[in-house]
């Protein structure tokens, strides 16, 4: 099991967390679980996310998908992901 800690900014915050509360079913198929959503205190539309996934291979292959990517694009993302990738030791 790895962490993941993943932070963007979006347009609009209401309209992104529409979105990515209703693409909670396909991580829940792979494996990913959603640990907790945070915004900055500075900045309501910079989000940040904390996951745990199965494996960095299927997070990775669940980040490439072209339709992850549609969808981002469909709520808001307006920066380049930046993401951390941990284990726990």
């Amino acid at each position: 099991m790895i962490t993941v800690i993943m932070q963007h900014e979006v347009k609009d915050f209401s309209q992104w967390k529409v979105n990515f509360d209703a693409d909670e079913p396909n991580r829940s198929k792979v494996g990913v679980k959603q640990l907790g959503v945070y915004t900055s205190v500075k900045n309501p539309n910079d989000v940040t996310m904390i996951f745990e996934a199965p494996s960095v291979e299927v997070l990775d292959t669940f980040t490439s998908d072209p339709r992850l990517q549609q969808e981002m694009q469909n709520a808001g993302v307006i920066s380049v992901p930046v993401t951390t990738v941990l284990k726990k030791m």
